[in-house]
């Protein structure tokens, strides 16, 4: 039997605006202060069930206003949300009408996918099973739509680990030869299940921190629309812009792939990130948006053990705690199986008399 916390209508008055999100249009009609106030209800809500249920908190607390934002700018699901692993959709879920009972039972019997998947939902367009698919799938949704001669959008949402995955950079080596329209957004939080490693990585970081780099990118376009005429000389300042930054500052590699870089662009900010979806949006060519996130924002203990909060089981909210483990509770399916091929390999090692 599910243990998890049932919604009922008396929950409306804990979630005043969320209570009211139906489908993701409903929040495009919201003040700046309702979204800020749906943003807190969002986390208090996958506290909440996450705390008895177990999944994926920190993560997905990371990306509350950046997922708000994708609802805001896209229209799905004719447009294609394509979420790498998909373990940071749980507010994607909430946006798309599985907020009160079904929300519930996330990762139980009989409820909802700690993932994404095209069964459960229209809103999901693509069900992914291990890290670096997402833009292999998206550029393939791109490609496809291409060729049927559709306008939907295609958006792939890549964590900064995903970029260390050999698929990924096969992806990236194939975008522009194979499409015009594709809008990547690289989530950057340094951490995938434990802290991110390597030459990409350090990339990364190089890019967050040079402060050069971050202040030509906004400064240039700032100073264009100032300019009479500056929205067409903001289009024929492309080049320029490119020509400014690489004297400055070494050039991007996603640039070099011949995909449009922007960023860094701070991933809590929902007006910033709304305003770049919507340039992406309109853009005649693929873009990259570099959103820098913090994974746990909002809950300390998983701020301060993003580890531990990556994947967590029931816990104590006010503390961060674990919860005891109820004896009448059936062990987890890995944990038997793993004991089981443990004992299988003891038994083998009898038989052809290893020590």
């Amino acid at each position: 039997m599910s243990t998890s916390p049932q919604y009922s209508e008396d929950d409306d008055d804990l979630y005043p605006i969320l209570s009211k999100i139906e489908q993701p249009s409903d929040i495009r009609s919201l003040s700046e202060d309702e979204l800020q106030d749906l943003a807190a209800e969002i986390r208090r809500r996958l506290i909440e069930v996450t705390s008895t249920n177990g999944g994926h908190l920190g993560p997905n607390l990371g990306v509350v206003e950046l997922t708000m934002a994708m609802h805001r700018v896209f229209d799905t699901p004719t447009d294609k949300f394509v979420f790498d692993t998909s373990h940071q959709g749980y507010v994607h879920k909430l946006l798309t009408g599985r907020k009160n009972h079904t929300f519930d039972g996330v990762r139980k019997t009989g409820g909802l996918s700690g993932f994404l998947s095209r069964d459960e939902s229209p809103h999901d367009a693509f069900g992914a099973g291990h890290a670096g698919t997402a833009l292999s799938a998206a550029l393939g949704m791109a490609a496809a739509r291409d060729q049927l001669g559709t306008n939907e959008h295609v958006v792939a949402l890549c964590g900064d680990a995903a970029f260390t995955c050999g698929i990924t950079m096969e992806a990236l080596n194939n975008v522009s030869a194979a499409t015009k329209r594709l809008i990547i957004i690289l989530n950057d939080n340094e951490w995938s299940i434990a802290k991110n490693v390597g030459a990409i990585s350090k990339y990364l970081n190089e890019l967050i921190t040079n402060p050069i780099y971050n202040r030509l990118h906004h400064d240039f376009g700032a100073f264009l629309q100032k300019v009479p005429g500056g929205e067409q000389l903001l289009k024929l300042g492309k080049s320029a812009e490119k020509g400014w930054k690489s004297i400055m500052v070494p050039s991007s590699i996603f640039e070099t792939y011949g995909v449009r870089y922007f960023g860094p662009i701070d991933g809590h900010d929902l007006p910033l990130l709304t305003h770049n979806l919507e340039f992406a949006k309109e853009a005649d060519e693929p873009v990259i948006l570099h959103v820098v996130t913090k994974k746990g924002k909002g809950y300390k203990p998983a701020l301060d053990c993003p580890e531990s909060f990556h994947g967590t089981s029931p816990f104590e909210i006010p503390s961060g705690k674990s919860k005891s483990k109820k004896t009448d509770i059936p062990p987890n399916y890995q944990d038997v199986f793993g004991k089981a091929m443990v004992r299988f390999a003891k038994a083998n090692k009898k038989v052809v008399g290893i020590t």
